[in-house]
C-alpha cells in the first residue's frame, strides 16, 4: 500500500530537521572540544652555556641523563685560567712585604718613643726628634700601600677564581639532558654560548587559548582539572589568566601548572576540563 503523498513529505522533513539538528549538535561539541584544548611543556627549557669562551675539553654527560643542581656538565679548556688563579694565589697570600713595612713602623714608633723624653730632658735635638716622626709617617704610609695591595690582590684573586670556576659548565637546575649542542674540540664563541639543553619535567605547564565566556569561569578560581590523552584528569594550580582579549581571535590565554614528580606524564596534549 502506498504512502500519501503528504506523509512522506513529513517524514522527509523530519529526517532532514533530525539530521540538522544532530550535524550541529556535533560541530557544537568538536567546537568545545576545540576550545578546550591545550598544550603542555616543561616548566623550564634552559640552554645552559658558559660565560667564559674557549674550546670545549670534555662533555660528561650524554642526552637522558638526568641531572641535579650544579652538577658538572663539562668543561673548558683551562691551563691559561689555571696559571693565572696559582700566580693571583700567591701575590695575594704573600706576606713578606708587609712584614717588612711593619717592622718599619715599628722600628720608628719605638724611636720617637724613646726620644721624645730625651728632648723634654734636654739630652736630645728637637729637630732629630722631627726627623724620626716625618720617618715614622713615612713608614705608616709604606705599611698601608703594602695593606691595599694585599686588598687589591685578594680581589684579582676572587676575580681569577671566577674565571676558572666559570670553565666548568655546571647544571642550573634539576632535570634532564635533552640535547648537547657542542663537543670536545669544538670552540665556544660569545655570539653562540649555548652548550646543553635541560628540561624540568617535574611540572608541566598547560597552555589554553579560551573563549571569554570560558575563561571568566575560572578568573577567580586557584586550581583547575586537566584531561590527559589517556583520559585521567589531574588537578594543577592556575599559573597565569591573561587581563584581556587576544583582539584577533578573541580568546583569553590562561596557563596551569601540572605536578609531575614521578615524570609519568609525557604527552604534549591535554584538554581542560570546564
Amino acid at each position: 500500500m502506498k504512502m500519501p503523498a503528504i506523509t512522506v513529505l513529513l517524514l522527509f522533513i523530519a529526517l532532514s530537521v533530525t539530521e540538522t539538528l544532530m550535524a550541529q549538535s556535533a560541530i557544537q561539541r568538536n567546537t568545545a572540544a576545540i576550545e578546550t584544548q591545550g598544550g603542555l611543556e616543561p616548566m623550564r627549557i634552559t640552554e645552559v652555556s658558559t660565560a667564559e669562551v674557549g674550546i670545549v675539553k670534555e662533555i660528561v654527560v650524554k642526552p637522558g641523563d638526568e641531572v641535579s643542581q650544579g652538577m658538572p656538565l663539562g668543561y673548558l679548556e683551562s691551563e691559561q685560567q689555571r696559571a693565572v688563579l696559582k700566580e693571583a694565589e700567591l701575590d695575594a697570600f704573600a706576606t713578606g712585604t708587609i712584614e717588612t713595612a711593619k717592622s718599619e713602623v715599628n722600628f720608628n714608633r719605638r724611636r720617637v718613643f724613646e726620644t721624645r723624653p730625651l728632648v723634654e730632658m734636654g739630652r736630645a735635638s728637637p729637630r732629630e726628634l722631627e726627623r724620626f716622626q716625618m720617618e715614622l709617617s713615612i713608614a705608616e704610609a709604606k705599611l698601608q700601600t703594602q695593606e691595599e695591595a694585599k686588598m687589591i690582590a685578594k680581589a684579582r684573586l676572587e676575580k681569577a677564581q671566577i674565571a676558572f670556576n666559570d670553565r666548568t659548565l655546571r647544571a642550573p637546575h634539576d632535570g634532564i639532558v635533552v640535547e648537547i649542542y657542542k663537543e670536545a674540540g669544538e670552540y665556544i664563541a660569545g655570539n653562540a654560548p649555548a652548550v646543553v639543553r635541560i628540561v624540568d619535567i617535574s611540572k608541566l605547564r598547560a597552555s589554553f587559548m579560551l573563549p571569554e565566556p570560558m575563561a571568566e569561569r575560572f578568573r577567580h578560581r586557584s586550581e583547575a582539572d586537566i584531561r590527559l590523552p589517556n583520559h585521567a584528569v589531574v588537578r594543577g594550580q592556575i599559573e597565569y589568566i591573561a587581563p584581556f582579549a587576544d583582539a584577533e581571535g578573541r580568546t583569553i590565554a590562561m596557563t596551569v601548572l601540572i605536578d609531575n614528580a614521578d615524570q609519568t606524564i609525557r604527552s604534549a596534549h591535554c584538554e581542560l576540563v570546564p
